[in-house]
C-alpha cells in the first residue's frame, strides 16, 4: 500500500467543494441552466457526479470500504448542506443515488488497476 501524501488530497478536495458550491446553488439558478442546457434526470446527475467523486477517491491508499464509507458521508453532508440553500430540499433518495455513484466510481478505478 502506498504512503498518503498531502498532495493526494488536493484533487478529492476540490472536486468536493465543486460539488458543495453547485449544491448550494438556489433552486432557481439551475432552473435557468437546464432552461439554456438541458440537465439529465436529477438521479443520473447525482450518479453521474458521485461515480466521479468516488473515481477520484479510489486513488488514494485506503480500503474500498474506507473510501466508500467516507463518500457516502461526504454525500450526506452535500445532502444536508442544501437545507440553507433557497427552494432547495434534502433527500434520502439523492442520497442513495450518491452512494450508488460513489460504488461506481471506485469499482471502475479499481477495476483500472
Amino acid at each position: 500500500m502506498q504512503k498518503l501524501r498531502w498532495k493526494n488530497l488536493i484533487p478529492p478536495a476540490i472536486y468536493y467543494a465543486l460539488i458543495l458550491s453547485v449544491s448550494a446553488l438556489p433552486a432557481s439558478r439551475i432552473q435557468k441552466v437546464n432552461d439554456l442546457f438541458p440537465l439529465p434526470n436529477d438521479k443520473v446527475l447525482h450518479i453521474a457526479v458521485y461515480a466521479g467523486f468516488g473515481y477520484i477517491l479510489g486513488g488514494l491508499p485506503f480500503h474500498p470500504a474506507a473510501l466508500g464509507i467516507t463518500g457516502s458521508f461526504l454525500g450526506a453532508i452535500d445532502e444536508q448542506s442544501q437545507r440553507f440553500a433557497p427552494s432547495r430540499d434534502v433527500s434520502v433518495r439523492d442520497w442513495f443515488a450518491d452512494i450508488i455513484g460513489i460504488s461506481i466510481g471506485l469499482a471502475l478505478r479499481r477495476r483500472r488497476r
